[in-house]
């Protein structure tokens, strides 16, 4: 009896401790998104359309999409700090920008990726930071589990949508190329990781000969800057990208696992 007592009481005890945690696990959340999608804060449909890439995927692409836009919400916390009231009317608008923006670039990569990143901060201009005892656009900190905006700037990405230029994919790109690199889980596969890397080192020895690049200058200080550019090109510009540096392009479209020309049926 004592024995039954002990196992009734651990039973009252553990289960509701291991439903809890279940429920934490993407794994479980999945299969409510794909099955029992009304246990869920559904994402409006209204803030689909601001992605135009969503628009160019198949039924099945546009799950997954919606799938991994939902998981990024639902684990990244993002927040607004030292806005004015009324300086920002949205604010769902651009937190559901930010996570199309971070599928779009991870669509057909392993779901493994940003995990390192929980947090977002975006602030209404450059910031200072103490960390680096500077003042920033951006900032990635892995150690940390974050990623810091200036709106500013950020806009200024959306607005001009085709000079690879884009504040949002850089410092994504940032977290995916350091996601990689430092934890242990790899997010890339190693022989197109391998290919792109001598591609990518021949194109920046080249640079520091070429002042008009068509890369800017910013992507030959090192190998994280350089892919950082890179992936801005690839989905800003993905037409000249390729005209004028396609085998890059291509590695990329290996390492990346898709092609925005392809997707977006672009001609060339």
């Amino acid at each position: 009896m004592h024995w039954l007592l002990f196992i009734t009481m651990m039973a009252v005890v553990v289960i509701p401790i291991a439903l809890v945690a279940m429920q934490e696990q993407r794994w479980f959340k999945k299969i409510l998104f794909y099955h029992f999608p009304k246990f869920l804060r559904p994402i409006s449909h209204q803030l689909k359309p601001i992605n135009v890439y969503y628009d160019k995927l198949t039924p099945e692409e546009r799950k997954r999409f919606e799938w991994r836009v939902y998981y990024f919400l639902d684990t990244t916390h993002i927040e607004f700090r030292h806005f004015r009231s009324g300086q920002l009317f949205n604010y769902n608008a651009i937190r559901y920008l930010i996570a199309s923006v971070a599928t779009q670039m991870t669509l057909f990569l392993t779901e493994d990726c940003f995990d390192a990143f929980n947090r977002i901060i975006i602030y209404p201009d450059t910031y200072y930071s103490p960390v680096t005892k500077k003042f920033h656009k951006g900032e990635t900190n892995p150690a940390a589990g974050y990623i810091i905006l200036s709106w500013n700037s950020f806009y200024a990405g959306f607005i001009e949508s085709s000079d690879g230029v884009n504040l949002l994919m850089h410092e994504l790109a940032h977290a995916l190329w350091l996601e990689n690199k430092l934890f242990d889980y790899e997010l890339f596969d190693e022989t197109d990781l391998e290919r792109y890397r001598l591609v990518a080192r021949k194109i920046m020895e080249e640079m520091h000969s070429n002042e008009n690049h068509f890369f800017r200058k910013y992507a030959s200080i090192n190998e994280d800057e350089f892919f950082a550019v890179s992936v801005e090109n690839f989905f800003e510009r993905p037409v000249p990208f390729k005209k004028t540096l396609p085998e890059l392009y291509s590695a990329l479209t290996f390492l990346l696992k898709h092609d925005p020309i392809i997707h977006l049926n672009l001609r060339i």
